[in-house]
């Protein structure tokens, strides 16, 4: 039997309730044959819908034209069970814990707001707002952490902190998803940004895709190729561009990602930055050198002079499709501000999980059951130190880096390439992976108390800890060291 969803009257799917559709009267000119089986639309109340038999052919077209139009609503459909209320009853309190700890934070570290707003996208973007990027490496899969856009990603002891607080009020209530998006929010009003309310009641996922996150965005990607990927999202350009001005106006920007080479870039900035930089790739610049803690509209102008760090920001600036929006947001100020906010909300509203969908999860950084990821039995393992993805490092080593995407691009162990261009972008590319390597060894010695132990593979473990050596994806190893037997 055939069943249709029909978005009816803006009910919640759950309510609706199927009834047969009757024949009544027929459609002689289309009548060949009657609907066998008989098809059925789901309506939440009311009785049997009357239509005229159709041809069978015609009505198979008109069901998947249906469908159709319910695939496309189903996202506003999820959407529309967020609420700013959600927690006023069953965890009255939840915002304001979330706004203190991220205060604290903020007081402690001023960058916890950029490396926050950077977490709310590179979770929502990939897969959705589901808080997939939070989880540690399983025995038999590869993370979302360890994904190549996602190495210099930092906030998640910030969201365990809140987490913590949140189950200690609250215990099973807010989910993780909800705590990304709202604490990236505070983070943004905390540095002078605008402050705007965020729906809340997403659930936490119960899978995590690498491959996904792996083609994230990466900072040297063509304006054309980012543009598309917005769009596919929902985003305008107008969006696109607010997102980018409102993220890249606060925080700093790893010497490693420069390439000064790359894009058009201003003499005096480049001396700047190679000053600072001083052929350091731990180092770091500041994405604003006026005011890089304070959310403003700085952006535009610097974009437009070709004084960013990233390539892609100068490349937006002079970019004929992209080049008019930031003039127009540059000489109307006015017009900056709502449009992020419109552009975050959004963001916060991809793919979500509500309802009976996902899970409430006890720990950010671990599913509730062993069993959640679609494996047999997991383990956690301690293939990423906590201590150093919370300061944006990587434990992992050469040789499972030399096998990702970096900057949206896959990067193979060993390639053969014909074309001279290729592999001289080929070699670049793997030069830049051996870099992250080096660099998150120094961070790391420089962050660990008590000593270091090196491995083979140039990673960086704590005092005390059996070094481990990570396999290639979709490989699962013996398990020299865990932090639990079971996922709680």
């Amino acid at each position: 039997m055939s069943i249709l969803l029909l978005p009816w009257r803006g009910e919640e799917l759950a309510k609706w309730k199927p009834f047969p559709l009757v024949a009544s009267p027929p459609c002689p000119p289309l009548r060949r044959s009657r609907l066998d089986p008989p098809l059925q639309v789901l309506a939440p109340h009311g009785p049997p819908l009357a239509l005229c038999t159709m041809d069978a052919r015609m009505a198979t077209t008109t069901a998947a034209l249906l469908l159709l139009l319910f695939l496309a609503a189903s996202p506003l459909l999820a959407s529309a069970q967020l609420a700013t209320d959600f927690y006023k009853t069953s965890c009255p309190d939840a915002e304001k814990i979330i706004f203190g700890v991220v205060e604290k934070r903020f007081k402690q570290d001023p960058g916890t707001a950029a490396g926050l707003l950077r977490l709310v996208f590179h979770d929502c973007f990939a897969n959705g707002c589901d808080a997939s990027i939070l989880i540690d490496p399983l025995s038999n899969q590869a993370s979302e952490k360890e994904a190549g856009p996602n190495i210099s990603v930092r906030g998640y002891d910030v969201i365990e902190e809140i987490k913590e607080e949140l189950e200690k009020k609250c215990p099973g209530v807010v989910s993780c998803a909800d705590i990304v998006v709202a604490s990236a929010r505070d983070g943004v009003k905390l540095t002078g940004g605008p402050t705007f309310e965020v729906p809340m009641g997403r659930r936490d996922s119960l899978t995590f895709n690498r491959e996904d996150a792996d083609g994230l965005p990466g900072p040297d990607i063509a304006v054309p190729k980012l543009i598309y990927e917005f769009a596919k999202q929902g985003f305008s350009l107008e969006e696109m561009v607010a997102m980018l001005a409102g993220g890249h106006s606060i925080g700093i920007c790893r010497c490693f990602f420069i390439e000064a080479d790359a894009a058009p870039i201003d003499a005096d900035y480049r001396k700047n930055i190679s000053a600072a930089c001083d052929g350091k790739d731990s180092g770091s610049v500041p994405m604003d050198f006026a005011t890089p803690n304070v959310f403003d509209g700085s952006y535009f102008a610097l974009a437009l002079a070709k004084k960013m760090p990233l390539t892609i920001d100068r490349l937006v600036g002079m970019d004929p499709k992209t080049e008019p929006v930031l003039k127009a947001m540059e000489a109307k100020p006015a017009d900056f501000l709502p449009m992020f906010t419109k552009a975050m909300v959004k963001l916060g509203a991809l793919k979500v999980l509500t309802g009976k969908e996902g899970e409430i999860r006890k720990s950010c950084s671990e599913f509730n059951s062993p069993q959640a990821s679609g494996g047999a039995s997991v383990i956690r393992t301690s293939s990423i130190n906590p201590d150093m993805m919370a300061a944006g490092l990587s434990s992992e080593p050469a040789a499972a880096l030399s096998n990702r995407k970096v900057g949206g691009a896959r990067v193979p162990e060993a390639t053969t390439i014909a074309d001279p261009a290729a592999g001289e972008l080929e070699a670049k590319r793997q030069r830049n992976v051996a870099k992250i390597v080096k660099t998150n060894a120094k961070e790391a010695a420089a962050k660990v108390e008590g000593g270091v132990v090196v491995n083979n593979a140039g990673q960086i473990q704590p005092p005390n800890v059996v070094p481990i050596i990570q396999p290639p994806n979709n490989v699962v190893p013996p398990i020299s060291r865990q932090t639990t037997t079971n996922v709680p």
